[in-house]
């Protein structure tokens, strides 16, 4: 989706902000989003992780290993229905046109 020019999205957490990810990001020739932080409603990964916490952890599933975890996540991912991926990118004008209307507070989305 969206052809090849790419921009990474981060939300400033300090993880995404260090030295070593913005010289990883720099390495790979990552062009970054200029972002600002703490805005989940502007962030779609944020709406993924969700899906993707919901069908992990379905019917009470508990993990034992890091691994058995780590398989959970990655099918999550890999079966994500691109219908999803697209209503939240296609989604994304108004999200940002309605959290400029509310200067900034939480959406209901």
């Amino acid at each position: 989706m969206g052809g090849q020019n790419w921009e990474y999205q981060h939300d400033n957490a300090p993880t995404h902000a260090s030295s070593a990810t913005k010289n990883y990001l720099n390495l790979k020739n990552f062009t970054v989003l200029k972002w600002p932080s703490m805005i989940p409603d502007v962030n779609p990964i944020e709406k993924v992780w969700g899906i993707m916490s919901r069908k992990v952890y379905e019917n009470g599933g508990q993990f034992y290993s890091v691994y058995a975890l780590k398989t959970a996540t990655e099918s999550a991912w890999y079966n994500l229905e691109p219908e999803i991926l697209e209503t939240l990118i296609k989604s994304m004008e108004k999200r940002v046109y309605d959290v400029l209307l509310k200067t900034g507070n939480t959406l209901n989305y």
